[in-house]
């Protein structure tokens, strides 16, 4: 889990760097899996920035994202992209932090949106959505639910760590992913709420131990 965690965390912090340190807003556009890279200390870097765009100073909205750049084309990857590119051909800071969302979910279940599992009307997101809280310990990746073989049917769970820190990834997930560009958090937001997890996560562990 810590690793996870760790990756998360490094992944956010890029995308802070890009939507709010370079001068002018960049916008990835591709936030996925294949674009993380590891080093061999495993601090994960965001590669491939072919299709990343810089976003007009003017398009700035007062919450930290940015609005439309409608000089962008949004050619991203099916099952990470913002449901508002398939309306739009406008690249925003809130289509990353959807499709870091979309990547932190992936991290939790070990499954790709684009999964056969997810056809018809069902998603990764809404999957997420219908098993969170109660049943999320179900749906996660199999490495986690080793990991969690010891509480995952206890009714003192909930003061687990490796639990605690599921729930608060998963919900940090969903607050990503919400359909509607301007109820999402910006990347600082995120990133803020991904250390305070961390933090909690590694100090609860020390506490276990």
């Amino acid at each position: 889990m810590d690793q996870r965690v760790s990756i998360a965390v490094n992944i956010a912090d890029a995308l802070v760097y890009l939507h709010n340190d370079c001068g002018r807003p960049i916008v990835h556009c591709d936030v996925k899996p294949t674009n993380i890279l590891l080093d061999e200390d495993m601090s994960a870097h965001l590669g491939d920035f072919g299709i990343a765009s810089l976003v007009l100073d003017s398009s700035l909205t007062s919450d930290g994202n940015s609005g439309c750049n409608s000089s962008i084309v949004v050619n991203g990857t099916m099952g990470y992209i913002a449901p508002e590119y398939a309306q739009s051909v406008c690249a925003s800071t809130s289509g990353d932090v959807y499709s870091f969302g979309v990547v932190l979910m992936e991290m939790l279940i070990g499954k790709r949106p684009t999964d056969s599992m997810f056809e018809n009307e069902l998603t990764i997101t809404k999957f997420v959505e219908r098993n969170f809280p109660d049943h999320i310990l179900h749906i996660i990746d199999v490495h986690l639910q080793e990991e969690c073989k010891g509480f995952i049917h206890a009714t003192t769970k909930t003061e687990n760590a490796t639990y605690q820190c599921l729930v608060s990834l998963a919900q940090l997930a969903l607050s990503c992913t919400c359909r509607i560009p301007t109820e999402r958090m910006n990347m600082r937001e995120v990133a803020i709420r991904l250390h305070a997890i961390q933090t909690s996560y590694v100090d609860a562990i020390r506490q276990e131990s």
